[in-house]
C-alpha cells in the first residue's frame, strides 16, 4: 500500500502531479529526495512570507529567527518544525504530514508522533500530508509523482480551512509543479506524446492527420480497461457530450458486464440507430484497444458501405501503467484521405470537433473511474 494512502486514507481534497524523466529510478530518486526547494526563488519568497509571524515573534523573544538557507525534505521534517516524517520506502516513496490550525496567522500545531497521525481526530484541526514517489517507466526512465491530501478532523474546521486553502492552495500547487519542472529539466524530458509509437499506428502508415491526447487516471489499467471496451452507441456511450454523440442517452456510470468482451472484427455502433460504426481493429488486454474504419480489418472487413466516407480512421486507446496504482491513458486519432479543397475544410471542422469531444471524454472517464476505484 502506498505510504500516503496508509497514513491518510480519508481526505477532503486530493491533488496528484507527476512528470516523466529519462533518468533511471535510482538517479531520479536521488535527485528528488535531496532537492533543495529553495532553488526556486519564488518558493523561498513564499516560505519567508508564510513564516514571517513566527520569525517576528521569535525575534521579540531574543531567539534566532533567520530563514533557513535551504529547504530539503530532511529540513522540513527536522525536529522542531512540526512536520512529521510519516514513512519512507527508500528509493521509492517518502510521506510527510502535519496537523494544525493552518488558517491562523500563527499556526497552532498539534503535538503528534508520526504513528499517531492517521488516527488523530481531535476537533478543531486540519490535516495535510504529501508524498514524493518514484516509479520505473515502461520502456525506460522514471515517473516522479507528488501527491497531496488535505482534510480536517470535523466539519466546522473544514468550513474554516476552505477559505484559507482557496488562497494558499494555488501557491501550494505552483510549488509542486515548479519542483517537478525543475526535476524534468535536470533529469531529461522524455519524448513528446505525438512522437510516441502507439498501437494502431501501422494501420495507417501514411496518415495525413494525427492528434494525441492523454490523461492520468489514479487507478491501475485493470480498472480503466472495462470502461473502454463497453464504449459505443447502443452500448455504454462515449462518455463525451451525450447530446452530440449518443442521441441524448446518458453514458453509463458503471460497468456493464455483458459488454466486457470485444474481439477483432466486432462493430461498435457510432450512431444511436443503425449498425454502421467503428470496427474493433486491435485488442491487447489491458494495454490497448484500437477501433476505426472497417476497411482496415484484414481482408477489408465487411462489405463496404454504399457511400463510403472520404477518409479512413483509426482511434487508439493505450494504457500505460504508472506504478501500481495509476494509469496514463493515451488516445490517438489518425486519418488518411485524398487531399482536396473540400477535405481541407472538413479536416479543420473535424479536428476542432474532435478536440472538444476528446477532452470531454477523457475528463468524464477520469471522474467515473476514480469515483469507483479505491483511492
Amino acid at each position: 500500500m502506498p505510504l500516503l494512502k496508509d497514513s491518510m486514507p480519508l481526505y477532503k481534497l486530493r491533488q496528484v502531479d507527476r512528470v516523466a524523466v529519462r533518468a533511471a529510478p535510482v538517479d531520479a530518486w536521488a535527485a528528488a529526495r535531496g532537492l533543495d526547494f529553495y532553488r526556486l526563488a519564488f518558493v523561498r519568497r513564499l516560505f519567508a512570507l508564510r513564516t514571517a509571524p513566527d520569525r517576528i515573534a521569535a525575534r521579540l523573544r531574543g531567539r534566532d529567527a533567520a530563514l533557513l538557507r535551504h529547504s530539503r525534505i530532511d529540513d522540513i521534517v527536522a525536529p522542531g518544525t512540526r512536520w512529521l516524517l510519516l514513512g519512507e520506502d527508500p528509493g521509492h516513496e517518502i510521506a510527510v504530514g502535519s496537523a494544525g490550525r493552518f488558517w491562523q496567522s500563527r499556526i497552532d500545531y498539534a503535538d503528534l508522533r508520526p504513528q499517531d497521525f492517521r488516527a488523530f481526530d481531535a476537533a478543531g484541526f486540519g490535516k495535510v500530508a504529501w508524498s514524493l514517489r518514484v516509479d520505473p517507466r515502461m520502456g525506460g526512465g522514471s515517473w516522479i509523482t507528488i501527491e497531496l491530501r488535505v482534510g480536517t478532523t470535523d466539519k466546522r474546521s473544514w468550513r474554516r480551512f476552505r477559505p484559507y486553502w482557496s488562497l494558499v492552495g494555488p501557491f501550494s500547487h505552483a510549488i509542486r509543479r515548479g519542483v517537478l519542472h525543475l526535476l524534468e529539466r535536470e533529469l531529461g524530458p522524455v519524448e513528446k506524446e505525438e512522437a510516441l509509437a502507439l498501437a494502431g499506428d501501422a494501420l495507417l502508415p501514411a496518415a495525413r492527420f494525427q492528434r494525441t491526447h492523454s490523461r492520468f487516471i489514479e487507478a491501475p489499467p485493470a480498472s480503466v480497461w472495462p470502461w473502454l471496451v463497453q464504449m459505443g452507441c447502443q452500448r455504454a456511450g462515449w462518455y463525451s457530450y451525450d447530446r452530440l454523440d449518443n442521441g441524448g442517452v446518458p453514458s453509463a456510470s458503471h460497468i456493464i458486464p455483458e459488454l466486457e468482451h470485444v474481439a477483432v472484427g466486432d462493430i461498435i455502433p457510432a450512431r444511436p440507430a443503425g449498425r454502421d460504426g467503428f470496427a474493433v481493429l486491435r485488442v491487447q488486454r489491458p494495454d490497448a484497444l484500437v477501433i476505426g474504419s472497417p476497411s482496415l480489418l484484414p481482408g477489408g472487413g465487411p462489405a463496404p458501405e454504399k457511400t463510403p466516407p472520404p477518409w479512413r480512421t483509426s482511434w487508439a486507446f493505450v494504457l500505460e501503467p504508472v506504478g501500481d496504482h495509476a494509469t496514463r491513458l493515451l488516445v490517438r486519432a489518425r486519418a488518411d484521405y485524398e487531399p482536396s479543397a473540400t477535405m481541407a475544410v472538413l479536416r479543420t471542422i473535424m479536428s476542432a470537433l474532435h478536440e472538444v469531444m476528446e477532452r470531454a471524454q477523457l475528463r468524464h472517464l477520469k471522474r467515473r473511474i476514480e469515483t469507483l476505484a479505491p483511492s
